[in-house]
C-alpha cells in the first residue's frame, strides 16, 4: 500500500497505524519534494524514473508495487493541495508519452500492466461547496482514466476522522 497525504502530524499519527506494516508513506512533513521540471526525461532518458534525486524519484515504482495507491488531501477549490499535485506531476513517468482515445478523450498509454491497482482518494474539508465536490470527483475520475487505473474510489469527507473508517474498510 502507498499512502501520500498532506495531513498534519496529529491526524497522520492516527491513520498510519491502520495501514499494513509494509506500507510506504509519503508526506511533506516527512520528505522534501522538489518540483517537476517538465523535462520529460522520465519518459525518454530514464523511463519510469525521475531525474530529480529525492524521496519521489521512484514514484512510478512505488505506485506499481503498492497494490493500492491512496491519496489523502485537503480539497482546495475542488482540487488537490499543491503538495499532492506536485506528487502527481512527479509520477508522470508511470505512463508512456503516447496517447490513446478513451471515451472521446485523449489519454496517455500505460507504461506498465497496472489494471489490478486500486486508486483511492480521500478529500477533506469543512466548507466544501457542492461545485467543489463535483469538480474534485471529476478530477479524480480523469486522473484514474489517465493513469489507466479503472479500479478507483473517491471519498469527500467533512471531518478527517472519517478517513479512519474508510481506511479500515479497504
Amino acid at each position: 500500500m502507498l499512502l501520500v497525504h498532506d495531513l498534519k502530524k496529529e491526524y497522520s499519527s492516527k491513520i498510519i497505524p491502520l495501514l499494513p506494516l509494509n506500507s510506504k508513506i509519503l508526506s511533506k512533513e516527512i520528505d522534501n519534494i522538489k518540483g517537476c521540471l517538465g523535462c520529460f526525461n522520465c519518459w525518454t532518458k530514464t523511463p519510469g524514473r525521475c531525474i530529480i534525486e529525492d524521496s519521489y524519484t521512484e514514484m512510478p515504482r512505488y505506485i506499481l508495487e503498492s497494490g493500492t495507491f491512496i491519496i489523502i488531501t485537503e480539497i482546495k477549490y475542488g482540487c488537490y493541495t499543491s503538495y499532492i499535485k506536485n506528487v502527481i506531476d512527479r509520477s508522470i513517468g508511470f505512463l508512456l508519452p503516447f496517447f490513446q482515445m478513451i471515451n472521446g478523450e485523449l489519454h496517455h498509454l500505460p507504461r506498465y500492466n497496472n489494471k489490478s491497482l486500486k486508486f483511492v482518494v480521500i478529500g477533506y474539508g469543512e466548507n466544501i461547496t457542492p461545485n467543489e465536490e463535483q469538480t474534485f470527483k471529476d478530477l479524480i475520475k480523469g486522473n484514474a482514466i489517465n493513469m489507466c487505473m479503472p479500479n478507483y474510489e473517491t471519498y469527500v469527507i467533512k471531518d478527517i476522522s472519517q478517513a479512519e473508517k474508510i481506511l479500515q474498510n479497504l
